[in-house]
């Protein structure tokens, strides 16, 4: 089965204030960087809006059709959620056709409308709810959605210390757990059945393809990367199983 690069996790320059890069960065500019890293396969997760995924989808659509290049773009974004004391940030992917509508429905049934702050406000904002049930919410409209950054400290709080996610990797709704660390996989309890990944989780053409996965799948789609993470599950259950 073939095998791709992913990178999952990345901002654009659609939140002026949340990219590190240079504002006037191009649809583009991104693509053929992406290319150039020797992506496969492209997540946007910015915080709160899929308003730039077009975009770039478009533009990799021209560079292929240029230069015979594929990247596949998954739209998507990073949804911050507190619950009893606990903050998880699900990256929500969707198919790159009516991206806009699924992720209507997804602000809708979360109570929310678009946009959810002003731009300068949303790499801040965040939700009361259960992450559970995001992410059940994400994948009955279609969608897909990994955790970001369990590994990552934000001051004294790291969230693979808490309980919640392991919860949330047994989680038949939630596709991967993205480590900053690979080595951090060891902290998660014995019967843990779910993908790894790594993500760039970049905010500037140069940290695009800083850290990436490699996945084997069926084809180079949506649907392909999905049917990916699903066998990932079904492999570590069975070597669980065995065990």
């Amino acid at each position: 089965m073939p095998r791709y690069t992913v990178d999952l996790h990345n901002h654009t320059p659609l939140i002026p204030s949340d990219y590190r890069g240079d504002p006037a960065t191009t649809p583009r500019q991104i693509v053929e960087r992406a290319l150039d890293a020797g992506i496969d396969v492209w997540g946007i997760a910015d915080h709160f809006s899929v308003d730039y995924g077009p975009l770039v989808v478009a533009a990799a659509d021209e560079v292929c059709t240029e230069t015979g290049r594929r990247l596949l773009v998954i739209p998507g974004a990073e949804i911050r959620v507190r619950h009893e004391r606990e903050e998880t940030h699900l990256v929500c992917l969707f198919p790159p056709d009516r991206v806009d509508v699924r992720f209507r429905v997804l602000l809708g049934v979360l109570g929310l409308t678009s946009p959810v702050a002003p731009l300068a406000e949303l790499p801040h904002f965040h939700i009361e709810r259960d992450p559970l049930d995001v992410a059940r919410i994400v994948d009955a409209i279609g969608g897909m959605c990994h955790i970001g950054h369990v590994d990552r400290t934000f001051g004294d709080y790291c969230f693979i210390d808490s309980e919640l996610v392991h919860h949330l990797a047994e989680c038949e709704h939630v596709s991967a757990i993205e480590l900053i660390d690979h080595t951090s996989r060891h902290r998660f309890r014995d019967g843990l059945a779910i993908a790894h990944i790594s993500s760039s989780d970049s905010h500037s053409l140069d940290e695009i393809g800083r850290r990436t996965a490699t996945l084997e799948m069926p084809e180079l789609s949506f649907e392909g990367l999905k049917a990916a993470f699903r066998a990932a599950r079904a492999r570590a259950m069975a070597e669980v199983s065995v065990g």
